[in-house]
């Protein structure tokens, strides 16, 4: 068949938390150094386009709870955005801690935040764990595509395929040449070096996103590791989080890894066109990547807290649609004065509602300058419906 080149879960215990990254000595100064370095250079690529640059801007009318600080943590695919949503709201503080999604669904099981960030949907077995009797809700922030980054010395654009990606991350294509890399890239002269090999040390909605669609993709890999925020890797090196797996592709000649595309582009990394359904290879850029979102259907309740680990983005139709789109979401529990007990006051927790209520209607309109997808129409009326229904021990609270 000819290819034509379009460059268009569960939760972790209390033991795995204590692996997470403790930010002490060396360490510490070393993740804090990458972080500001990031958002340096989002800064100088984006500020003009996402309004970064600017002053902080109004976010319209404040309804009460204002001045109120919001904790939140998870996912660190959509932490750049997180970062720049809480430079823009003006009802109040947002604080965002991009520890990783499985980290961020464990947060808010303990209740140490308000809103819990992931790009894998809750399962069964995670809502199980939630605090006994409290319903979660589900809500789809933002669509953001999964890119497959490279350091060989070649441009962005190479060719790859699911089978393929497989095959490297299963470990049986070893080398940049190998025959089944040539064949995708026949007028690409391709280095003979051993590929290194670049994946999530943490539990990870992008490791979730990228081996579900692997799965999808490659029988050997289903049937040999399968998908999920955490997987048995059978080769590799281990990245903390987008921002370690992105440094570790730039500092490593010859590797490979993958990370949400405002990664990529703000650290000026070369990634891949990705075979989708069609046979075509299309480089990951906001059209294509919301294209997969623009058709789903067959969404859950707006306030139902199971069934959207059955929503895929993954391999949707369309000559030039990504495929490996994805939504990344906010987890926030549905009645927050009896889940957080004398903790939470009614302001606070009118704060909370008002903050989600911003992101997802004027927020969204900061996500494309940052290379993510703002939320389709019918989604945000789900999220609207979620929203208002959010109470503090049976009463309701003012959204907007």
């Amino acid at each position: 068949m000819s290819a034509n080149n379009a460059n268009g879960t569960n939760a972790p215990t209390d033991a795995d938390k204590s692996k997470l990254p403790k930010r002490s000595s060396s360490h510490a100064a070393m993740y804090a150094v990458i972080v500001v370095v990031v958002i340096v250079v989002v800064v100088l690529a984006y500020g003009a386009s996402a309004g970064w640059l600017s002053p902080k801007k109004s976010s319209g009318p404040c309804p009460g709870g204002t001045g109120q600080t919001v904790q939140a943590a998870g996912s660190t695919l959509v932490q750049p955005l997180m970062t720049l949503w809480s430079a823009q709201y003006s009802c109040g503080q947002v604080n965002y801690n991009g520890v990783g999604s499985g980290a961020g669904v464990t947060d808010l099981s303990q209740k140490t935040v308000d809103i819990g960030a992931s790009d894998a949907p809750l399962s069964a077995t995670q809502v199980s764990t939630l605090p006994g009797g409290s319903t979660v809700l589900t809500i789809p922030e933002v669509v953001a595509g999964v890119s497959i980054i490279y350091n060989n010395g070649l441009a962005k654009g190479l060719n790859l395929s699911g089978t393929v990606l497989a095959g490297i991350y299963l470990g049986t294509i070893k080398t940049w040449n190998d025959p089944s890399i040539v064949a995708l890239n026949p007028v690409t002269k391709l280095p003979s070096a051993n590929i290194t090999v670049v994946e999530r040390a943490d539990s990870s909605g992008t490791t979730y996103v990228f081996t579900s669609w692997l799965t999808l993709e490659n029988s050997s890999w289903k049937t040999k590791v399968g998908s999920g925020t955490s997987v048995t890797w059978p080769v590799g090196i281990k990245g903390s989080g987008s921002l370690g797996v992105a440094g570790d592709v730039k500092t490593n000649p010859d590797s490979i890894g993958y990370v949400d595309l405002a990664y990529a582009i703000t650290n000026n990394l070369a990634y891949a066109a990705v075979q989708n359904p069609a046979s075509n290879y299309i480089l990951p850029n906001e059209t294509n990547t919301a294209a997969a979102a623009a058709s789903v259907a067959g969404l859950p309740a707006a306030n139902a807290e199971a069934g959207w680990d059955s929503v895929s983005l993954l391999n949707e139709v369309g000559a030039t649609t990504y495929p490996i789109a994805t939504f990344s979401y906010l987890m926030v529990y549905l009645d927050l004065g009896a889940v957080y007990g004398s903790s939470e006051s009614q302001a606070h927790a009118q704060g909370t509602v008002a903050f989600l209520w911003w992101l997802v209607t004027t927020g969204q309109t900061y996500s494309v300058g940052l290379s993510y997808v703002p939320l389709p129409s019918n989604v945000v009326t789900l999220d609207e419906a979620a929203i208002g229904s959010i109470t503090y021990n049976g009463h309701a609270l003012t959204s907007h």
